[in-house]
């Protein structure tokens, strides 16, 4: 495991040098063409295949990297946005699905109490039965919980 961490982050080095190497010639070729002389045609080809160059290493070094950035993280820094505006939404936005679903959770465990007391109340005979069936419920969602949490 923590071989594949050095790896990881070889390549991200080797990828963050790659793009500072094409910044710096992207930057080299944006000053020969401002200050463009006739005779320096071939050194605006030379930059330019430079940069090509450039972009099929960082191409090749893309392998190395299994990291994920959403879409929407990137659109982000595309528009000059600070992604941590998104980050902060994510989380705000995922703490009120949480507490949604809570408050759901909630409701029907107290519907089920209350219909599970009327119906002790309507049919006492049948008492014994309703417990039964409501303990092997929980037991089944307590398995489930397990399951999943052995799984993650």
């Amino acid at each position: 495991m923590q071989s594949e961490e050095i790896v990881t982050t070889d390549a991200r080095q080797s990828v963050e040098d790659k793009l500072n190497e094409l910044l710096q010639t992207i930057f080299e070729l944006s000053v020969i063409v401002y200050d463009f002389q006739p005779d320096g045609n071939k050194l605006v080809w030379k930059k330019i295949n430079s940069v090509i160059e450039h972009y099929k290493e960082i191409d090749d070094l893309k392998d190395g990297i299994d990291s994920f950035i959403p879409e929407e993280v990137i659109n982000y820094v595309e528009h000059g946005k600070n992604p941590d505006i998104f980050t902060q939404g994510f989380v705000e936005r995922a703490a009120t699905e949480n507490q949604f679903t809570n408050g759901k959770i909630k409701a029907v465990n107290e519907f089920q109490q209350l219909l599970s007391e009327e119906f002790t109340k309507s049919f006492p005979d049948l008492y014994d039965n309703a417990d039964n069936m409501l303990k092997g419920k929980q037991d089944e969602g307590q398995e489930q919980q397990q399951e999943q949490q052995q799984q993650q």
